[in-house]
């Protein structure tokens, strides 16, 4: 013990300074709903000004530390709370590419500034030779100084958040700022204030540990990042557990030095750590934990889509422009080839980012273990240039399978912080080693084939790479597997009570698009001849700065790869130290803005009827064709049963004992007040919620333990309080996915591609729908372009398009008016008469209600209230009571009346 209290010492100090960072981060995630990857940024920001006045300017190091904290901090974090308000409604991704842009912008500043070069910086706290002996171990009071002063602001701000009026309200501002404001309360001065304090604690660590690892903008950023693993710990929420499992964090990491001495392959495992215990605790803590504080977001912007004529009328003469490139780069050629590179590798993260919605940050991690793979292939084992291409390319398909591993159980926020990790846990961790880059400063080889060892012939071979990836992409979002890919991105929900097994469409994307950025990796390496683990475009940062690039880039696919692509030739042509610096700047800077307006500016409606001119007008589509009805059970048969159901929420019971029958050939209705439970019992239904207790049995099958999928494989499907669809897709292919998703089901090669007899039948179960629905003249139009009403008739349109036995309808006439209504009605009534299927309607309209449904149940506070007939809940003095208020309310625990 007495050789490890040194590590232990050292380690309580480094890992107060990342609790108190972690604290910081978890004040402004929960008040705000936005998780700050430009926390490290923040504290990179003060330690360069606390350098720029205390070491260049003279200033004393007490007042310096003032400024750079008290002042420099709160202006900060002001700042960034008009940042967050912005983005409070943006999706996740845009949430993320806002804060990681930071991170790019303050390190080309940073750069520019200071240069890349560690600066170091002598301890200005109390000297080490002021020290004292704790078990034979010397401790420095600046040591105990650090530690002290973390210990004190942290405990001070757990009071503040814990036991007083302004702590009660910040921990209300997300969950209810409406009744904040009504308490007299400003949320948004609540917020400042949560900012302020959580961008002073970073400016705070970052100042107090300057000394320890000198002045450095990636580092430091990064250093201050491995407080995301104190956060984890504390599980985004809890302030003291936060606290400790940052010293946990300093005291591992501190610890493993000792035991990485004489295990040189295991010398990144310190730096590691901190990322490993972040992934790890991702994968441990329990899904409810890993719920955004707000998940209210903007539709996404329309992305417009020219017609095919004109895409490929442009591709001609951007290809014969590609083809002349050798012929004027003269000796910029190797910048247009970079270029090419960059290219395929944005083609492969938009194909996450873009289609998908998962934001990946680990994407040169791919890169450069193809790389590494390919040179071993190629130079080791002197296999065919080609061949060992595409192994190379092959052996990052397992490490994105790997990676696709938190995709499932994590989304949004929580995936990018995984993947963020695991890019810095291999480049400390496993770059160094033998079998990676080698030990060598060179690196390793990347040969070039043996037929374009020159640089324009070289050139061609990766134009040639470029054009097939391109191709391709089109036809991945042409085919079923992009159709389904940007319904996950936009409605993961809906696809997944479809019949959808997102998992397995998580894990086929990642591997997809890890192949092509192994390919991009291999193409850059063998370009530079040689690849090391000192190349910045192998490195965890431009994972980051790649996300940024992604986020300026226009258009839709291939064309906003080759344009931002070619942002790589800029230095070929503007000389200087600072050139990709620069860029950096412009890159970040414009990704907060692009983010902050939810996307690149859409292109104006005139050029696209312009565009449209060259397409041909659609034929019209024979909406005759009947679709094949679902196979359902005949009129009266069991359908759906619900025995006891019991759901709770942490100590809050949503939904107690609850038993129900929604039988086939009949509209039942399930209504209540609002908060009564019952959105909640249609989750349980589709499995999105796990029952604590009770039994759910479809058509005679115990179902409560079945995946959403699978329920809905067997014939149930649903729609959503909250829309759940594409917005994005025309409308016809959102109701196509109602019938495709249940095809695509869990199987690879069904996920891919559609055979004909699929092609016919979800085409005829789309039209068949949609005219059911009376919006077949709406088949074009994107999903995000229409009305509330129209959207309510294109999720149910892709209900009746799947084939399900019963369908869950949560609030489907929300948005209707009077007539739209009244034809909803008409409808669902047919649907039943002709299909023989069942419904489960929630509806607060209610004599929509009265006139459809057969049989009723009331829920009240989570309870069965009372069960009958319309006739008969109309009547019911307990039910007026439930919705009017009043002494006929029958009291908790009492059995619910029947009436049949």
């Amino acid at each position: 013990m007495k050789e490890l209290l040194p590590f232990i010492i050292s380690g309580i100090t480094v890992g107060s300074l990342y609790g108190m960072a972690g604290t910081g981060l978890v004040l402004t995630y929960k008040t705000s709903g936005i998780f700050n990857f430009g926390h490290g940024a923040n504290a990179t920001i003060a330690a360069y000004v606390f350098y720029w006045l205390h070491i260049e300017h003279g200033w004393s190091w007490w007042l310096a530390l003032i400024v750079s904290v008290f002042v420099v901090g709160p202006i900060l974090g002001l700042i960034m709370e008009r940042i967050a308000r912005q983005l409070a409604l943006q999706r996740t991704s845009h949430k993320i590419v806002a804060t990681v842009g930071l991170i790019v912008l303050v390190q080309g500043i940073a750069t520019i500034w200071y240069g890349s070069d560690t600066l170091p910086v002598a301890q200005y706290l109390p000297k080490g030779s002021d020290s004292f002996e704790v078990g034979g171990v010397f401790v420095s009071y600046a040591q105990v100084t650090l530690t002290v002063i973390s210990i004190i602001v942290v405990g001070a701000l757990y009071v503040l958040f814990r036991y007083t009026r302004l702590g009660i309200a910040m921990r209300a501002v997300v969950g209810d700022p409406d009744l904040v404001d009504i308490i007299g309360a400003n949320p948004i001065s609540i917020r400042q204030m949560s900012w302020v304090i959580g961008t002073t604690f970073a400016a705070l660590s970052g100042v107090l540990l300057l000394p320890l690892i000198g002045l450095q903008a990636i580092a430091l950023t990064l250093l201050v990042a491995q407080a995301f693993a104190a956060a984890a710990f504390g599980a985004f929420n809890n302030i003291p557990l936060t606290f400790l499992g940052g010293l946990g964090v300093g005291i591992l990491a501190n610890v493993s030095k000792k035991y990485v001495l004489d295990v040189s392959w295991l010398s990144g495992l310190p730096s590691s750590l901190p990322f490993l215990v972040l992934i790890v605790m991702l994968l441990l803590l329990p899904k409810w934990r890993l719920v955004p504080p707000s998940s209210v977001e903007r539709r996404p912007p329309l992305a417009y889509r020219a017609p095919l004529r004109f895409r490929l009328g442009t591709a001609v003469p951007v290809l014969a422009l590609f083809l002349l490139v050798p012929t004027f780069a003269g000796i910029h050629l190797s910048y247009f080839t970079l270029g090419l590179t960059q290219a395929i590798l944005l083609l492969s993260l938009g194909l996450l980012v873009r289609t998908s919605g998962q934001v990946s940050l680990c994407h040169t991690t791919f890169a450069a273990v193809a790389a590494v793979a390919f040179s071993q292939f190629s130079v080791d084992h002197h296999m065919p240039w080609l061949a060992a291409v595409l192994l190379g390319a092959l052996v990052a398909v397992p490490i994105g399978a790997l990676v696709a591993i938190p995709a499932i159980r994590l989304s949004g926020l929580f995936l990018a912080l995984a993947t963020f990790g695991f890019g810095i846990m291999v480049e400390n961790l496993f770059y160094p080693l033998g079998f990676m880059f080698t030990h060598l400063a060179d690196g390793r080889r990347m040969p070039r084939p043996d037929f374009a060892t020159g640089d324009k012939a070289y050139y061609y071979v990766v134009l040639a790479f470029l054009v097939v990836i391109c191709l391709v992409v089109v036809a991945i979002h042409e085919s079923r597997i992009g159709r389904i890919l940007r319904g996950l991105s936009d409605a993961p929900l809906a696809v997944a009570t479809m019949g959808l097994s997102t998992n397995v469409t998580r894990v086929i994307v990642f591997c997809i698009s890890s192949f092509i950025a192994g390919l991009a990796g291999i193409l850059y390496g063998s370009s530079a001849n040689f690849a090391t683990s000192a190349d910045i475009r192998y490195t965890a940062f431009t994972s980051l700065t790649l996300i940024a690039i992604l986020a300026l880039a226009p258009f839709r696919e291939p064309w906003f790869a080759l344009f931002m692509g070619f942002t790589a030739i800029i230095p070929g042509y503007i000389s200087g130290e600072h050139v990709n610096d620069y860029l950096n700047i412009i890159f970040g800077f414009f990704a907060v803005q692009v983010s902050l307006q939810g996307g690149p500016t859409p292109m104006p409606q005139k050029l696209q009827a312009y565009f449209n001119r060259f397409g041909r007008k659609p034929a019209a589509v024979a909406t005759q064709v009947e679709a094949p009805p679902p196979v359902a059970a005949p009129e009266g048969g069991p359908g759906l049963a619900i025995d006891g159901l019991t759901i709770r929420f942490g100590g809050l019971v949503a939904v107690k004992d609850v038993s129900l029958r929604a039988p086939l050939g009949t509209i039942t209705g399930l209504v209540g007040p609002n908060g009564a439970g019952k959105t909640t019992t249609f989750n349980a239904c589709s499995g999105l919620n796990k029952p604590n207790a009770g039994k759910l049995t479809f058509q005679g099958r115990d179902v409560s333990r079945l995946a959403p999928a699978r329920r809905a494989r067997l014939g149930l499907g649903r729609t959503f309080q909250r829309m759940e669809l594409g917005e994005t897709l025309t409308v016809v292919d959102n109701v196509a996915l109602g019938r495709e998703s249940s095809m695509a089901g869990g199987k690879i090669f069904s996920q891919f591609a559609a055979r004909p007899a699929e092609r016919r039948v979800t085409h005829a179960a789309a039209w068949s729908a949609m005219e059911t629905c009376g919006i077949t003249h709406l088949a074009e139009l994107q999903a995000g372009a229409l009305s509330t009403g129209q959207r309510r008739l294109v999720e149910l349109a892709r209900c009746l398009a799947g084939p399900f036995d019963l369908l869950l309808l949560d609030e489907p006439s929300s948005g209707l008016d009077r007539a739209e209504t009244e034809r909803f009605g008409e409808v669902l009534t047919r649907v039943v008469q002709e299909r023989g299927c069942g419904i489960l309607l929630v509806e607060h309209d209610m004599s929509l209600v009265m006139k459809v449904c057969s049989y009723l149940y009331v829920l009240d506070f989570g309870q069965l209230l009372f069960e009958g007939d319309p006739q008969a809940v109309a009547g019911s003095e307990v039910v007026q009571a439930a919705y009017l208020g009043g002494s006929a309310a029958i009291p908790a625990g009492a059995e619910p009346e029947v009436q049949s």
